[in-house]
């Protein structure tokens, strides 16, 4: 039959080993978010690079516009 001091310590083993492996798995899944991440932000930096070009040489145009209509500038 198990003592009471011996049930902890089996306690102590199953907490020791189950807090190793379920940090081995979130860490498998984090590295995974973290790249799924990074993706993101890239996508989005090339994303907003490219609407504020498209917004810079459209402002160019309606500027070119407004100065050939002789048109008071637009803010």
């Amino acid at each position: 039959m198990l003592t009471k001091n011996d049930l902890q310590q089996i306690q102590r083993i199953v907490k020791i080993e189950v807090h190793h492996e379920t940090q081995k798995v979130v860490k498998k899944e984090l590295e995974a978010i973290k790249e799924d991440v990074t993706q993101i932000r890239k996508d989005v930096k090339t994303i907003v690079n490219f609407f504020d070009t498209e917004y810079l040489e459209l402002r160019k145009r309606v500027e070119r516009i407004e100065e050939h209509l002789k048109l008071p500038a637009s803010n």
